[in-house]
């Protein structure tokens, strides 16, 4: 894992948290459901990113990964991870 990525965590999550919000608020179009749930699935998604950048265990899902696993597994399932945060924009639920 890069040092970088390490020292700006809280940073990434903070990030993370607030591009969800505000892709939720400027994609609101009345329907609280349609709000939560886009926002609900990209934090789904943001945590495994940002458990990834802190060290700890990357978890999609029921499975994931411990943060003894194999590191370049980790960070694939954290690109995943990005990945899929990142469709969640454009999608329309």
């Amino acid at each position: 894992m890069s040092l970088n990525l390490y020292k700006f965590r809280h940073g990434l999550g903070v990030a993370l948290l607030l591009a969800a919000l505000l892709n939720g608020f400027l994609r609101f179009d009345g329907s609280w459901r349609r709000f939560f749930t886009m926002v609900l699935v990209q934090l789904w998604f943001g945590q495994a990113v940002y458990n990834y950048a802190r060290g700890a265990r990357v978890a999609i899902a029921p499975g994931g990964m411990s943060k003894d696993a194999n590191g370049q597994w980790r960070a694939m399932l954290a690109g995943f991870a990005l990945f899929l945060y990142g469709v969640v924009f454009f999608l329309s639920f």
